[in-house]
Parts: structure tokens; sequence; C-alpha cells
């Protein structure tokens, strides 16, 4: 048997128990396994919740997948591209260095992301519950609350900081409130300025039940028993907005916030939208044996497949049980399209749903009975308890838990990072958003307002407006791009509006979504070409040159009865632009390589003299014009180069300039006077 390569994408339950799968039913000389995840640990989801309420530390959270999958190649690089022509992926590493591996088979377990744009404001004033990261920095965010309500003497202002409000009523959103009104509500005693009575947490819900997985007996208890523990529970509510202050539904009601927890909206994973296969409301359409539709060798699982489940004929649920018993019958199938055999369809019948809801109580539907309460709770944490993945990651969980029981929980509040996201910011004049020297951080696009890009005189060491940039222009892309810091400081000249873009999304977008990198491309090129307009110092260099310093003979010139033919042949080589002239070397239009292609297009014959599909009214500079008018009429008309003429009365052809060598001439006699190194 020939040894296969076997590439697993994402580290989630899914891709963890597929590799495990494969790693011990295929022996090391039939198949290497090769699993990408950009961390070195999985998430136990399951227990994040805990992590925001300070019942767990957030460490057995996340588990090393190298200790976890002995034998399987664990690889942290991220995978930009799948080729699923060659059976191959390209990917990068954190210094941006490229390759390649192909493989036999490629089971695609990359999950989904959080989608924080379905609600405007959602993505720039809520905390998203995803990584261990997001769990940290809510829990840290939570007791800094606590501690500005302990020092604030506003009434009103207090109680603002002391509201909590959550988004999604399914299991994430009931365990994420429960825990929160927990760690609140057990710990306030401690702050001597905080009333038990101004502490308020919300669950806001769409539909009219929470919790809409388990039976109605279960959910009317769920909620019940949230009410009576604080939390309160608003159904058929929909949130249409999302600012620093709280939420707004769509029936106009308002709910105060200094915290605001999101639970729902997942969005594809830009991996999945990649791919040109068949796809449904983002998710990879499979086959029963959860092959991609219409692939022989790419398999999909988990949250970020479409898969049937053979026991009912429904679709699967994109819960962490679901996503191991496909991790585990995607091996499977893999091994018997290996030995030859046929695949099965996917088929399982779930064992029951867990929800913890606070105050040691849970809902549990578990081997086909219903559980409320204590023994639910109990139920809960011994079923997750048992599946963390070792001894180790089981007793520091139990003696966390054991430890919540008896005393209170940790009021340290180690600050975590977030996702990272694209947010807004808003800056007044005078703020640095960063200054020269800084590490580069963020990827920043003006929305409104004016910025001052400034370095350091390397003579007086005094900071230098070099630019003065406006809506729509961007900053902070070139030190993400080379990995160092800040050559130059921005401050706001007014008050100005800003989008940021986190550096591992301007990381991820850059280097995945070719339309975005041509974007930048563009932007960049154009931003160069308007040097001029941007920098006093470059208006004034080019005021004083005259245009004839950037003036270089035309490259070609033809007559007007000159065929098509003879066109072609001066156009074949670098030759952008061909200048068509009269008996009096007078211009009379233009020929680039477009009309030559527009010419083939309407079926022109070779012996068509070039007067008939000549431009006859191209753009044109004169001998009088200045240089600072010539290069403003090259940028608005996005020109890359104009003929000059004698003057408009007689346009005798003297010559041509090109933008690029404006901008060159510019730039250096920038670094000749020390604004630019």
């Amino acid at each position: 048997m020939v040894k296969k390569q076997i590439l697993i994408i994402g580290g989630g339950f899914a891709g963890v128990k597929c590799a495990e799968t494969l790693r011990k039913k295929l022996k090391r000389h039939e198949a290497d396994v090769v699993l990408f995840n950009s961390e070195n640990y999985m998430v136990f989801q399951p227990l994040l919740a805990e992590v925001v309420g300070a019942s767990i530390s957030p460490e057995p959270v996340a588990v090393s997948l190298r200790q976890m999958l002995p034998g399987v190649y664990c690889r942290t690089e991220d995978i930009t591209k799948i080729h699923l022509d060659r059976s191959s992926v390209e990917f990068v590493d954190d210094l941006g260095h490229m390759g390649f591996m192909h493989y036999d088979h490629i089971v695609i377990a990359c999950g989904s992301d959080v989608n924080l744009s379905m609600i405007p404001g959602m993505a720039d004033h809520s905390f998203p519950l995803k990584t261990v990261g997001d769990a940290v920095a809510l829990r840290y965010h939570v007791l800094r609350q606590m501690e500005n309500a302990e020092i604030c003497d506003n009434v009103d202002l207090r109680k603002w900081y002391l509201s909590f409000v959550i988004v999604g009523g399914g299991f994430s959103g009931v365990e994420v409130a429960g825990e929160i009104n927990d760690l609140v509500r057990s710990t306030y005693k401690y702050y001597r300025n905080i009333p038990k009575e101004e502490i308020k947490v919300t669950l806001i819900h769409s539909r009219d039940q929470i919790l809409p997985e388990v039976s109605s007996k279960l959910r009317d208890f769920a909620r019940m028993e949230m009410e009576k523990a604080g939390i309160k529970v608003m159904l058929n509510r929909r949130v249409s907005c999302v600012t620093p202050e709280g939420v707004g539904m769509t029936d106009g009601a308002w709910v105060n916030g200094a915290t605001i927890v999101c639970t729902v909206g997942n969005a594809p994973s830009p991996m999945v939208q990649m791919l040109d296969v068949p796809k449904e409301k983002g998710r990879l359409v499979t086959e029963p044996d959860m092959r991609v539709s219409g692939m022989g060798n790419v398999w999909a699982i988990g949250d970020c497949a479409l898969i049937v489940n053979d026991y009912d004929k429904g679709m699967s649920p994109t819960t962490g049980q679901f996503a191991e018993r496909e991790g585990r019958q995607a091996a499977e199938n893999i091994i018997r399209v290996i030995k030859g055999e046929e695949t099965k369809p996917f088929k399982f019948k779930p064992l029951g749903q867990l929800c913890a809801i606070g105050g040691h109580n849970a809902v549990a539907e578990f081997l086909g009975m219903h559980i409320s309460g204590f023994m639910a709770w109990f139920l809960w944490r011994s079923v997750y308890l048992f599946k963390l993945p070792s001894i180790s990651h089981r007793l520091k969980v139990g003696f966390d838990w054991a430890w919540e029981i008896f005393y209170s929980r940790d009021l340290a509040h180690p600050k975590g990072d977030k996702t990272d996201r694209v947010s807004r910011a808003h800056f007044q004049p005078g703020d640095y958003i960063f200054r020269e020297g800084d590490p580069a951080t963020d990827f920043y696009i003006i929305e409104s307002g004016e910025v001052e890009v400034l370095r350091k005189s390397p003579e007086t060491g005094r900071e230098i407006v070099l630019a003065v940039l406006g809506p729509g222009n961007f900053f902070g892309e070139m030190a993400l791009l080379d990995g160092r810091d800040h050559k130059a400081g921005i401050r706001a000249k007014t008050g100005v509006e800003l989008t940021v873009m986190g550096k591992k999304v301007f990381q991820q977008i850059s280097g995945t979504l070719k339309p975005f990198r041509d974007f930048l491309s563009e932007a960049v090129r154009k931003r160069g070409s308007d040097i001029w307009q941007r920098l006093p110092v470059a208006y004034e260099i080019l005021e004083r040159e005259p245009l004839g310093t950037f003036m270089r003979p035309v490259p070609a010139v033809l007559g007007p009865d000159d065929t098509f033919e003879k066109a072609v042949d001066v156009l074949g080589g670098d030759v952008d632009f061909c200048c068509i002239v009269d008996g009096d070397e007078k211009l009379s239009g233009i020929i680039t390589h477009a009309d030559v292609f527009r010419a083939v297009d309407d079926g022109v014959a070779t012996t068509t003299p070039v007067s008939s599909f000549m431009n006859k009214a191209p753009v044109l500079a004169s001998s009088g014009d200045t240089s600072i008018v010539v290069a403003e009429v090259m940028h608005d008309r996005d020109l890359k180069w104009v003929p000059v003429v004698k003057d408009t009365c007689d346009p005798r052809i003297l010559g041509y300039v090109r933008r690029d060598v404006m901008i060159g001439f510019v730039i250096q006699k920038l670094r000749e006077s020390g604004y630019i190194t």
C-alpha cells in the first residue's frame, strides 16, 4: 500500500476526533495524518462560560493538540488556499513564509466565524464568546465594571455599570447569563458601595422561549429559575442596534448596559467562502458519507458542513457531540476508501442536551430522561469533566469546581485579548492615533475628519507635518505588511472617525482575498500618485520645477495613413502609446493597446489606416502648463502619461510626461531634504 497523506484543517471537536481516529486505526506506514490549526490548542468551548464566571481558570479550557494527538503532525501555519484541482494546500507561517503540501484526502473542519455585523453596532460594542481570549476579556470587563461601580457616586451611572445584557437565548446565551449573574451576585458583598438591588442581568431572545432545543417543560423550568435568581428574561424581542450605552429593540424598547454579550450570529469561515463547491447558507454541502458534493477526496465535518443525519434524515446540528461523531465517522469512511471498501452514511442518535442555567441548576435531556435542578447540574459537570481529554485537565477543573462550591469566586481580573475584529474609533483634535516608532497593531480607514502624518526632523527633533489625510484615505498598512514599527506618527487634525481593522484580521484578509489585495495595491498606487496634493512640501517642489524637467521624447510616431498592421508592430514591444502626426508634425491623435484591441473586436482589416480607429481627442498638456497642473490632471483622470504639445492652437508634439517619473523626482527631493528616509 502506498503511504497516504491525510490533511485535517481545524482543531475543534470534529477535527481532533477525526485525527485521533485516523491515527489509532491506521498504521504509521499506511498514512501520515497532518492537522492544521492556527493555535496549538483546542478550545473546550462548553466551559467558556465557566471561565467568564470565574468558576474555573482559563488554562484547562485550552488543550494542547500535541499532547492530545501523539503521532499526528500538528502544524500552526494558516491555510490560505485549498487547490482542489491539484490536491494541495497553500499555507503561510507567522513570518510570512509560504509553503505547499499535497494531500490524498483532506478533511475541512474549520468551523465558523463570529458574525457581529448582523446588528448595527454589535461589532463595536459587544463581546463575542468564541475563544479563550474572549472569555478572559469578558471576565475582566465584568469585574472592571464592578470596580467602576464601587467608586461611582452617581446613582444612574452606577446602575449602568452594573447592567449586563446578553443577546441570544440558546445554550451559550443562557449559560453565560447564568455565570455572569452568579459572579456579580456572589461577589458584590466585597464592595462597600454596590447595592444588590442595582445589579441587573438581562437576557434578550428573539423567540417565545429560551433553549428551543429542549422540551417545553425544561424551558419553562430554566426560565423560572433564572428569573428567581435575578435574571430578567425578555422574549420575542429582536435587537435592532447596539450602542456604548445599551441595546435598542425593533419595538422601540431600550435596555441600558455597560456590558453587552453577543451569542448569536455565525459567519462562514473565509476558507469555506473561497472554495468553488456547492454551499448552502455558508456551509459546505456534503454527500451522505460526508464527502463534499462532487469531490472524491474532500470531506467536510463540524460547523462548516451541512450533513444529513441518516438516523432521522434531518440536518445535523452544530453541537459538540455531533461534531465529535462526524469526526469519527469521517475518519472511518476515509479508511474504507483507502482499503477499497464502501463508505457509510453519517448516522447518529444524540445522547441528549445539557445546559447550566446558574445557581447550581441545569436542565438535561439525557438518554430519554428529563432532568432539572441540582441533579441536572451535577450531571452536566460530570459529563463535561469526563469529556475533558486528560487526567490533568480533569483534576484542574475538578479542583476549581470544588473550590467554587465552598469559597468565593476569584475577583482578580488579569486583562485578556478579545477576538481580533473590525471596529470603530473616535479621536479628538490633537490626539495621537500612534507615534513614530510605535509597534504596528492595526489598519485604519478614515470615515470622517482629517489626520496629520508626522515625522521627526533629523536636525531639530521636532515633528514635521508630512501630509494631511482625509475621508477615504487609510494608513497603518505598510508597517503591518513589513512587520516593522511605524516610520511616522499619526495625529488627529480634526475630530476623526476611523474604522479599525486588527492586525490578525488584516493579515487574514490581505493574505486570502485577492480582491482586497488588489484594492490595497491600487489604493496605495493612487495614494502615491497624489503625493503633491497631500504633502505641502511636495506641492512646493513641483510648483518650482518647470514641466520640461519631466518631458521625454514620444516613444513612437505614425502617420494617419499608416496601417493597422504597422500599428500592431509598433505597439508590440514595451511601447505604451503611439502619436499620430500629420505632415506638419501636428498631433492628430494617439493609439494605445486598448485602441488596438477595440479595432480587433470591430474586425478591422490589416490595411485599415490608423486614422480610422485612433483616439482623436486625447488628454494633452501644453508647454505653458505648470508641472503641478499636469500632475493634477493625471491624478484626476488616472493617467500614467500625457502627451505635450506646443499649445492648443499649435498642436505640434514636443514629447510626453510620465506620472511615475514625477513621483520619483519628488520622492528623491524629499529624501535629499530629510523628510523621508
